[in-house]
């Protein structure tokens, strides 16, 4: 008997430990009545039928803003999934009130996510096992007022009543390299029963949002235009091209790294293709663009397959004059798309879609030169920027440099009516290695790294032939470079050396 009761005792408490997240934004961002949003949900499914396939869809793109603005498009991709056998929905959703790396699952406690539908369980079994990861350790609380995931979940009770719930919430300071890991453990969860929905909204453009890049006129075609090509990337399956136009053009795409983590998961795990359904804006809805949201729903339909390695990055020794012309396009669509917040990083990516040979570990510099009469008056140096590490992929290496050089301190920063005038030079750098002295230095064939009481600098191997130096000349020169006196290199200092590839827009 006291068995019994002890296990009575024992529920009851298992029972109250456990709890519900509770709806934030139900009667603002849909209607808080059931019947009301059951009607809702309805009426813009059977709008949306026309988008249903036979294909399977395995996963999708969908906005999270008010379903008066975005619920018609979202519901586009939701269709999708009307009559497949899904059982399990990882959702994943950006976060909008914490700052953190990651992923955030709810507190252990939680069992369900309610809306005013009802509840839509969690398959707490496939959270547990995401806990096991530090990569799914943020905050809690990112869960209790995020509406990222929340406005998808009526849609989800609606075309997949048996499903249960993998909430996800992305921190804004989740890297792709963290995607990518995130999408690695996440395909432990994938069979032909499961979706995986990222939410996302496109560019946020108006005074409010502090981003308003583009010209009024014709503004609502351009919106359009941006968010396409920019969700193109994701819709046919590129993770970088995708990421690398957002950093770059610094587009407000809140959802940047969930849909980040599904393109890599797809990349990686799933045999199929991609569909972009319906772009369109909040400014459409309304009739003014004086602040707008753009809004994107994508299905990928085919199959999940088990996680796949990609193969091994074709970078060789010596790159060929048309690797080099496509490195210099990069530069130059970078620097574009960072001073025009336009798209041309996206459409490098997507002219350029096989580019295992630029993706294999490089270091890589940027350098601008003036031309014609501001190269005799100011000087042919006009930047020059890089990553000294091989620790990135040549490609990420050359949009990096590319985003610095427009900055370089030492000039003021790059303007676009300066563009077209400037000649681009990209220099791929070989894996630095120490040398015991400065005497082992090749002068017009080695880079030299100086490193001395904690200051660094750096010279490429073009530099001193450029300048005229001998070996002393440069060394001199590196020292005050770095900050330190002239003469500072003949004791103490360290050096390492590297050799370059150089391709240039220049004669």
């Amino acid at each position: 008997m006291k068995s019994l009761i002890m296990v009575c005792i024992l529920g009851l408490a298992a029972s109250a430990a456990a709890e519900l997240r509770p709806p934030a934004v139900a009667g603002a961002f849909y209607p808080g009545e059931s019947e009301a949003l059951r009607a809702a949900v309805d009426t813009m499914l059977e709008a949306a039928a026309g988008a249903r396939s036979e294909g399977g869809a395995r996963a999708l793109i969908v906005p999270h803003a008010g379903y008066a603005y975005s619920g018609p498009t979202a519901a586009k991709a939701f269709a999708r999934l009307s009559g497949e056998d899904v059982r399990r929905v990882i959702v994943l959703g950006p976060s909008h009130h914490f700052a953190f790396s990651g992923g955030a699952l709810p507190k252990e406690s939680v069992t369900g996510f309610e809306t005013p539908l009802g509840v839509m369980p969690i398959d707490r079994k496939a959270v547990a096992r995401l806990r096991r990861s530090s990569l799914f350790d943020g905050p809690a609380e990112a869960h209790v007022k995020e509406h990222s995931l929340e406005v998808e979940l009526p849609f989800l009770q609606a075309v997949a009543p048996k499903a249960a719930l993998v909430p996800v919430v992305l921190g804004p300071n989740t890297d792709l390299a963290t995607c990518r890991a995130m999408a690695e453990h996440l395909a432990g969860l994938l069979d032909e029963t499961t979706v995986v929905v990222a939410s996302s909204d496109f560019t946020h453009h108006g005074d409010r949002y502090g981003w308003s890049p583009y010209a009024e006129e014709g503004l609502g075609k351009t919106l359009i235009r941006v968010a396409r090509e920019t969700a193109e990337r994701a819709a046919e399956l590129d993770a970088r091209g995708f990421v690398k136009q957002v950093e770059v053009s610094g587009d407000t795409v809140c959802g940047v790294r969930p849909v980040g983590v599904l393109v890599a998961l797809l990349e990686r795990a799933f045999q199929g293709t991609g569909d972009l359904l319906e772009v369109t804006t909040s400014g459409h809805v309304s009739g003014s663009f004086d602040l707008s949201v753009s809004y994107v729903a994508a299905a990928f339909e085919g199959a999940w397959t088990s996680w796949s390695e990609r193969p091994a990055p074709t970078t060789a020794d010596e790159l060929g004059r048309e690797d080099g012309i496509a490195l210099i396009e990069l530069a130059r669509a970078t620097l574009s798309g960072s001073l025009t917040h336009d798209t041309e990083v996206a459409r490098w990516f997507a002219a350029h879609p096989d580019r295992r040979r630029w993706e294999g570990l490089a270091g890589a510099f940027v350098t601008l030169n003036n031309t014609g009469k501001k190269a005799r008056t100011e000087g042919r140096l006009r930047a020059c920027m890089g990553v000294v590490e091989a620790t990135e992929p040549l490609v990420d290496a050359v949009v990096q440099a590319a985003v610095w050089a427009a900055q370089d301190p030492r000039f003021p920063p790059l303007e676009l009516e300066e563009l077209d005038a400037v000649e681009i030079e990209v220099s791929v750098l070989s894996p630095m290695r120490p040398v015991r002295s400065h005497r082992f230095i090749q002068v017009g064939t080695h880079g030299v790294l100086m490193t001395k009481h904690g200051r660094r600098a750096l010279y490429l191997p073009q530099v001193a032939v450029e300048q005229g130096w001998n070996l002393e000349a440069m060394l001199d020169n590196l020292s005050l470079k770095a900050g330190l006196p002239r003469t500072a290199w003949q004791s103490g200092a360290t050096f390492e050396v590297f050799t370059s590839q150089v391709f240039s827009e220049g004669p």
